[in-house]
């Protein structure tokens, strides 16, 4: 989790259009910003930032703004993206409460003795960085216990989620019968496009080498150590890092050629490796 959270951090970024880039600094190699921008145009297809769901023609205006005649002189709304997101939102709660408790089951871990529990953790978040979380939680709301926040948390998400697309349904009618049709389009296309009926990424049969994607992002430490390196690391420095990954089919590509593709596309700047040495 420690890998995972500045890549999470900046995957938000991309995909809320990347407000204030300018001056937003990077804090992950160039190629993982190559890597959000394939996954946006694919798996996160059928979402929006608020910015581009929602345009503000007259900031005071807005701000002013009492009723649904003032507002339209102030503000434009993609009824259609508005309720693409928000039912993509209600389809994931549905998935948490619904199916991944079942696929949990499949796997057996639903009932599993504490000791296997605290391994999981380790393996899962480090014990560094679950410690840290833990003591901003408990320092947060110190009279409760770390299980009843965290509960409280996703109960209070549950129930945001739940309420966002009937009342923006409301809000469409208030603002016109044809931003009901465009809401309710959008809807459907959010309910679908984003979690398919068996609970899968639609987008991610676009990609090809999703899994590959994923490893190359939570490697991204050593790979950043590679490009940084005196002298130079090649590619074949990286295959050689990746190969046991890819005996364990952790990852699509198997081997170097695939890679070296892969590296181009995604602008992943290591030395091409060398011509093989003749022998003497």
């Amino acid at each position: 989790m420690e890998r995972w959270e500045p890549v999470q951090k900046e995957i938000e970024w991309v995909l809320n259009g990347q407000p204030g880039e300018k001056t937003h600094k990077k804090i992950l190699p160039d190629y993982c910003y190559n890597i959000f921008a394939l996954q946006r145009r694919t798996i996160y297809k059928v979402y929006s930032p608020f910015s581009e769901a929602v345009k503000i023609k007259n900031k005071r205006r807005a701000r002013k703004a009492k009723t649904i005649a003032e507002a339209k002189k102030a503000i434009d709304i993609d009824w259609e993206k508005m309720g693409a997101v928000f039912a993509m939102g209600e389809r994931c709660q549905f998935f948490w409460e619904n199916e991944a408790p079942r696929e949990i089951q499949k796997l057996g871990l639903k009932k599993r003795k504490k000791k296997r529990e605290a391994e999981l953790i380790e393996m899962l978040f480090g014990q560094r960085w679950w410690e840290k979380k833990l003591t901003k939680t408990q320092s947060d709301k110190p009279r409760m216990s770390v299980e009843d926040i965290f509960a409280e948390k996703l109960k209070s998400l549950g129930k945001t989620t739940k309420k966002a697309v009937p009342e923006w349904h409301q809000k469409a009618a208030e603002w016109s019968p044809e931003a009901v049709t465009k809401f309710h389009a959008g809807v459907t296309k959010g309910s679908c496009e984003f979690l398919n009926e068996k609970g899968e990424l639609k987008g991610e049969k676009k990609m090809k080498l999703r899994e590959t994607y994923e490893i190359l992002l939570l490697a991204w430490p050593e790979i950043q150590g590679m490009t940084k390196a005196k002298p130079p690391k090649t590619r074949n420095h990286l295959w050689e890092w990746l190969r046991p990954f890819s005996y364990a089919r952790w990852i699509e590509i198997q081997d170097l050629e695939q890679l070296n593709r892969l590296c181009t596309e995604i602008k992943l700047r290591l030395k091409k490796p060398g011509a093989p040495c003749k022998p003497k």
